[in-house]
């Protein structure tokens, strides 16, 4: 994966990007961002998505997007630790 290239990318579609770390079979509590769109990348691995109460396996290297107010948790289901890379990008209220 090209950091670079994905900030470039995240930046120029106005999202931020930040990078953080889940180990193996921890996670990201159920949140909701009613003010910003969130995009997320796993570095690696295989990582259990719940988005609006569907369960889904998504493994390393693709984005996931998770659109304002929508209610998520992410898991790290895989073996190792990894890199996350997510991105937020402010939306206009009642848009």
């Amino acid at each position: 994966m090209n950091l670079e290239k994905l900030e470039r990318d995240w930046n120029g579609r106005g999202f931020s990007f930040g990078v953080g770390a889940i180990k193996s079979n921890d996670g990201v509590d159920e949140a909701a961002h009613d003010d910003k769109d969130e995009v997320v990348v796993m570095g690696q691995g295989k990582y259990e998505f719940i988005v609006s109460g569907e369960s889904f396996i998504q493994e390393g290297d693709v984005e996931v997007y998770i659109p304002a107010g929508t209610r998520h948790s992410i898991k790290n289901v895989g073996t190792q630790n990894s890199k996350i890379y997510f991105g937020y990008q402010p939306i206009n209220i009642g848009r």
